[in-house]
């Protein structure tokens, strides 16, 4: 009954995408008439370049010591394609799994759960664990890893409070 249901809507289901399809080429050519783009056009415009472009691309990758990123745990797919183009084994990254807030902006921090992995295997670059606290007091960093020891998983959360992100008092 549950198959029979869906395959019901495929007719709305088809023309709606195809609304979508429609709206998504109109807006496509505004944007281009009048020179108005967002950030996320000019992203993939930037990494087009970059594919289209050897020259270019590896002219940018030697003029860069160093690409140094905060916030890693909250960069979206489109922020690691282009990174991956203009990077010459001189990336330098910090964040904190815990503190993914920006999904909802097409962050994935799987992104940079897999690279904390790989990492820490010593595959492709080595991982640096900051888990001193020097701002908290010692009960509150305590009530804090009571806490998240049960509540944050690999499932739930996406990180293995208990085996890498338990935070130690650095007073």
């Amino acid at each position: 009954e549950m198959k029979e249901s869906i395959y019901k809507t495929k007719d709305t289901v088809l023309t709606i995408i195809k609304i979508i399809n429609r709206l998504d080429k109109k807006i496509n050519k505004y944007k281009k008439d009048n020179d108005n783009y967002e950030f996320t056009d000019i992203a993939k415009m930037a990494i087009s370049v970059l594919e289209k472009n050897d020259g270019i691309r590896n002219e940018l990758k030697e003029s860069l010591n160093e690409i140094m990123i905060d916030e890693y745990q909250d960069t979206s797919s489109l922020q690691e394609d282009f990174i991956s183009l203009i990077a010459n084994h001189n990336v330098y990254m910090v964040g904190d799994i815990k503190q993914s807030i920006y999904r909802f902006r097409n962050a994935c921090s799987d992104i940079f759960q897999n690279k904390y992995d790989r990492y820490k295997r010593n595959d492709e670059g080595c991982a640096i664990d900051l888990n001193s606290n020097f701002r908290s007091r010692k009960e509150v960093l305590e009530d804090i890893n009571i806490m998240f020891k049960e509540l944050m998983t690999l499932n739930i959360g996406g990180a293995d409070y208990k085996k890498d992100h338990v935070i130690e008092y650095g007073n």
